[in-house]
């Protein structure tokens, strides 16, 4: 190929190279649209898996050393994908189906109370809330009918999206094991798949070792600095709930693992309503705990553990980190939270050597730019 493109020079060869050339390209052409075809639907289930691979590498050269996998990298990659799936990977499903259980019970709960206006009237309805609440309650559901209907459909969404994710579990086994055997081939050939990008990416030797730094860089920012610091905050909001005396501690805990990786929302929208109901029936000591709890630990933890885990990262602006996050999300739903920032980050790091690269040639060439 070397060859061939070397015969681009001038005169006949030229001729030559180009009428070899262009079929080489169509070719090339071809085969490249019909591989990305073959696997685009495996798009999100590899780059899951890749990132779980980055995560682990480190531990994967740990084994290495190790005398049972020193002479095995097929061993030490098998080894070491078994923990993930039974200690990272079955736990996480395992908490996705509680959630949705969860989510099921809450939609029971508010059936219930819808029951009860329409059957029974306040009577059965104060055998489900506090007094004083269906005090409160009442007029607003006699004043404005509409409440009801919105209340009865945002709880039948909880059970419609866990009936829907229980339905598809033959995906989510499908998906699981693309991840399972994508992760055992990145761990063990991870090496060289890093040095065949920087081989092709179409960067002088020096640059292209530098862009691969920074993608790990800020993907370890990333997948430490947000995605611990949120499951962090989120368990430490979950124990506060539970203490607070609230109901189905898991499902709000879950709920603030995901608001703790939006910046400038945190967990503060999850528990700050979950006080004020407290204090709302009249439950003073419950809401100033949870109040407290949210403040003291739950913010705490955060503002400690995020700046620990991204110290030393990818440097990358708050602003560029928002557009990533948030942008990745609303494109690729979670796996966006963790690709967003990176493709973002990548992208304004090319364009700033772009801008080194256009200074370097206009400084070069006589047309200096002013300051």
């Amino acid at each position: 190929m070397i060859n061939l493109l070397h015969s681009l020079g001038g005169g006949k060869k030229n001729q030559k190279g180009s009428g070899l050339f262009l079929p080489f390209l169509s070719i090339f052409a071809l085969l490249a649209y019909l591989s990305f075809e073959v696997s685009f639907p495996l798009v999100k289930p590899i780059a899951w898996a890749a990132l779980i691979s980055f995560s682990i590498y480190p531990l994967y050269l740990r084994m290495r050393r190790r005398r049972p996998f020193r002479s095995s990298a097929n061993l030490a990659a098998a080894t070491i994908t078994c923990l993930v799936v039974f200690l990272v990977l079955v736990p996480c499903f395992y908490g996705i189906f509680l959630a949705f259980k969860e989510g099921a019970r809450l939609h029971q709960f508010f059936t219930e109370i819808m029951a009860a206006m329409e059957t029974s009237g306040d009577g059965a309805l104060a055998v489900l809330l506090p007094e004083n609440i269906v005090e409160k309650i009442r007029p607003w559901m006699e004043r404005y009918p509409f409440l009801r209907t919105w209340v009865r459909q945002g709880a039948s969404w909880g059970t419609s999206a866990a009936i829907e994710a229980f339905g598809s579990t033959f995906s989510y086994i499908y998906y699981f094991t693309i991840i399972v055997v994508a992760n055992f081939f990145l761990v063990r050939d991870g090496h060289r798949i890093v040095r065949f990008l920087q081989e092709i990416i179409p960067l002088p030797p020096g640059e292209s070792e530098v862009f691969l730094n920074r993608a790990r860089q800020i993907l370890k920012a990333v997948v430490y600095g947000v995605i611990l610091t949120a499951l962090a905050q989120g368990a430490a909001g979950g124990i506060g709930w539970l203490i607070a005396g609230l109901p189905s501690p898991l499902l709000f805990g879950a709920l603030m693992v995901f608001f703790a990786l939006i910046p400038f929302l945190g967990t503060a929208i999850v528990w700050v309503p979950g006080a004020a109901y407290l204090l709302a029936v009249s439950d003073i000591t419950g809401g100033i705990l949870l109040l407290a709890w949210g403040i003291l630990v739950v913010s705490m933890v955060g503002r400690f553990l995020r700046p620990y885990f991204i110290s030393g990262g990818g440097n990358a602006h708050l602003f560029i980190v928002f557009i990533g996050v948030v942008g990745g999300l609303a494109a690729w739903g979670i796996l966006g939270l963790f690709m967003g920032p990176l493709v973002v980050s990548l992208f304004f790091f090319l364009l700033e050597n772009y801008r080194v690269m256009w200074r370097a040639w206009l400084e070069s060439s006589g047309h200096g730019l002013t300051e």
